[in-house]
């Protein structure tokens, strides 16, 4: 079946984040297709037209046509669009609709009215094929975000769809993750399905994608065979704004503290380099969720001017372990200390400030510049807008945050941390959204934080970005 765009103009209602301008495009039975170009560009625009959010759900000035097939995807029922076409999407949590992964895996496979013992069975091939046995019968809340991810791919793989649309399904995935991801695309087009997906890790598609499209500023500049493609140099990729690194070839970061099993890690209390003492430091620091254990023992030291990562595999804790650091998390056991005075959740709150994976959950105000004063007092605005010019982000800054790209109101939650006067700053998965350019400025903004002594303590999977910026690398085990 073929899905096409013909001569689509769209803008967003109200602003022109996300505007596409006379944009042609056909996807072929069987094809990969890779929609790739800097955050804001229109990727999740084209996405969310061809599976019928636009304009149904998404308002806005649109022209052209989009086409499932012979017929207008404006005039298909949801329900037909659900049996040719399936969605990832950047943020899994957005189209989940149950509270436990068996019954989400089954979802669409009841609304088709499928017999019991037919989703069951299916179910069980489903899981098996993605290699996610571990995560049935799991509380979705209580999933990591790769965890999440792999749950919505699951539930689209059960449907079986003829067109699968990804919107960065790498970007909260740990390496084992992406490369099962990668096996399991590689499945789905050899089941002869259309593959469109948008991404700004590129590194695993490779020997997958079939056609290449780069999109800057709502357009398609470029259209690239998969051969072509590969003959761009690394500077081409990266001036297009394209991350384009393995993660094995990353793998050689200095200080690299390996943990045994059990969730037990250690770093030394002083780094090469003679980062003064005081700081964050843990004592014995076991953290529990609910009835489960998981990480013990934790006896660990961040220093004033340190970046440090916190890596280890998706489902392990690591969004738990620095909410528990930032006051968020109050589950634990053991002792924490800032500047040698040991500290409760309510103190740890008041001098951390923490830049979630889902930065919806922190964005309240009407305004991004009304974002970057909310709840705090005495702020210069000229401090304001020029964080937010060295972010990217002057030009959106009458905008409604809700209005901004996942990499834009990531980098907003990354300026609100900036203009907050707080000792430790933690980071979650602060890059999954970002293009090259961005990672990199994302990079110099954090370093620029630890020159002024600020504590940066930054879980995330992107060897990429750890290679650019971070000083110590701590692995949860």
């Amino acid at each position: 079946m073929t899905a096409s765009l013909n001569s689509v103009n769209f803008s967003y209602k109200g602003t022109e984040s996300g505007a596409l301008k006379n944009l042609t495009l056909e996807a072929h039975q069987g094809e990969c297709i890779l929609l790739t170009g800097p955050s804001g560009c229109g990727k999740t625009t084209i996405t969310r037209i061809l599976n019928g959010l636009i304009p149904s759900f998404y308002k806005g000035d649109i022209t052209g046509s989009a086409t499932l097939g012979s017929r207008p995807i404006a005039e298909l029922k949801s329900y037909e669009l659900a049996k040719s076409m399936g969605s990832v999407f950047q943020n899994p949590r957005t189209q989940f609709f149950n509270v436990d992964t068996d019954s989400e895996i089954a979802f669409g496979l009841e609304n088709n009215g499928e017999p019991t013992e037919k989703i069951n069975k299916r179910i069980d091939t489903v899981t098996k094929n993605l290699k996610i046995e571990k995560l049935r019968g799991r509380d979705i809340f209580k999933l990591s975000g790769g965890e999440k991810q792999k749950i919505a791919f699951a539930s689209v793989y059960a449907m079986s769809p003829d067109i699968y649309l990804l919107d960065e399904p790498s970007s909260n995935l740990d390496t084992d993750g992406i490369e099962e991801l990668a096996l399991c695309l590689r499945r789905v087009k050899a089941e002869g399905k259309t593959i469109i997906i948008a991404e700004h890790r590129i590194y695993y598609l490779m020997d997958i994608v079939d056609k290449v499209i780069y999109m800057k500023e709502g357009e398609i500049r470029n259209v690239y065979s998969r051969e072509a493609f590969l003959r761009l140099s690394k500077n081409d990729l990266n001036s297009m704004g394209l991350r384009i690194s393995r993660l094995s070839d990353l793998d050689e970061v200095a200080g690299i503290v390996e943990s045994s099993s059990g969730g037990t890690a250690r770093a030394a209390a002083r780094s090469a380099d003679g980062i003064s003492t005081g700081g964050l430091k843990m004592a014995n620091l076991s953290i529990i969720r609910g009835k489960k254990n998981l990480l013990s023992n934790l006896s660990l030291e961040f220093h004033p001017g340190e970046i440090v990562a916190i890596t280890g595999r998706n489902g392990l804790g690591k969004t738990t372990f620095i909410r528990t650091i930032t006051g968020l998390h109050k589950e634990y056991s053991g002792e924490i200390y800032l500047d040698d005075k040991l500290l409760k959740s309510k103190e740890l709150c008041k001098q951390s400030y923490l830049v979630m994976q889902d930065v919806n959950y922190q964005l309240f105000a009407e305004s991004v510049r009304e974002e970057c004063t909310l709840g705090m007092k005495g702020i210069d605005k000229k401090r304001v807008d020029e964080v937010l010019d060295i972010l990217g982000l002057l030009p959106f800054a009458d905008r409604h945050p809700n209005t901004l790209s996942g990499g834009q109101k990531q980098r907003l939650a990354l300026a609100v941390s900036m203009i907050s006067d707080r000792k430790i700053i933690a980071l979650d998965e602060p890059t999954s959204g970002l293009d090259y350019d961005n990672m990199v400025r994302t990079g110099e903004i954090v370093k620029e934080l630890a020159k002024d002594g600020k504590i940066i303590i930054i879980v995330t999977h992107d060897k990429e970005f750890i290679s650019s910026c971070c000083t110590r690398v701590v692995r949860l085990g």
